[in-house]
């Protein structure tokens, strides 16, 4: 497990090859992100501004950095990529977001889907795609699967396809695959134990419950288990996961399990 200790202002950023620690700074209507002692990103707009801003996850996708961050209202969307910067509103309740290529993948909790009145309406979606460069916004699930819907958890993508984490009114918790090449959805499979997050490496995906990993095979069958150190779970008082890696963050560090070096 890698350790790395936090400063004031700092959060962890992942990456497909493997994420880093960024520090940041908040000033009125900008926000800069800092790799050692070189700038990032800076962004400028209203929103970072408003007493409630916050940066909640970053991913690092090529040369796009990929911020998502929620002021008193809505969550953002925003990323920097080569001098330009693009700002989606996407609204309450977001669970999880990837960037591929140069589209941006995103996904909604019950609380967006079924959340108050004033939420946007691409969160009853449940699942949306966003081109970056045009800001067109495609919704994935098909209303047979939105029925039954009551919850989407997390994401992960391995040999161009999503898994998503769903949970159903009949309390079945259960997987569907995005294909991004067929641009279907596919490959219900029904799990019969407790996951919080999937991960995936190289050709694998990877589920989390607590401090259990499951290494599983296609049908979520599975294959291997990994225990994170007890009492360094206890201690993290919040728990992010991106591509191969879980970061359990405590007062004073970043705790790294890297499922590509197990």
């Amino acid at each position: 497990m890698l350790k790395i200790k936090k400063q004031a202002q700092s959060i962890y950023a992942f990456k497909e090859t493997g994420g880093e620690v960024l520090n940041f700074q908040i000033e009125k209507n900008c926000l800069k992100l800092f790799s050692g002692e070189e700038i990032s990103c800076e962004i400028n707009d209203e929103i970072i501004s408003d007493r409630y801003f916050k940066v909640k996850e970053v991913k690092l996708s090529d040369e796009k950095v990929c911020i998502l961050c929620h002021d008193s209202v809505y969550n953002y969307l925003l990323i920097s990529c080569i001098g330009k910067h693009f700002k989606y509103t996407l609204g309450e309740g977001v669970a999880d977001f990837l960037v591929l290529n140069d589209e941006a993948y995103v996904i909604y909790s019950e609380e967006g889907m079924f959340g108050s009145e004033e939420n946007l309406p691409i969160a009853q979606l449940g699942l949306i795609k966003i081109d970056i460069f045009t800001g067109e916004i495609t919704g994935l699930l098909d209303d047979s699967i939105l029925e039954t819907l009551i919850d989407v958890q997390s994401m992960s993508c391995k040999n161009k396809r999503i898994r998503i984490l769903c949970y159903e009114e009949n309390d079945d918790d259960f997987t569907l695959d995005y294909d991004l090449t067929s641009k279907k959805v596919q490959n219900k499979v029904v799990i019969n134990y407790t996951v919080d997050e999937l991960l995936s490496v190289g050709d694998n995906f990877y589920a989390r419950y607590q401090n259990h990993i499951y290494k599983v095979d296609e049908s979520m069958e599975i294959t291997k288990e990994i225990i994170i150190d007890k009492k360094v779970y206890d201690e993290a008082y919040a728990i992010s996961t991106g591509y191969s890696e879980i970061v359990l963050e405590s007062e004073n560090e970043f705790n790294i399990v890297q499922l590509s070096k197990l």
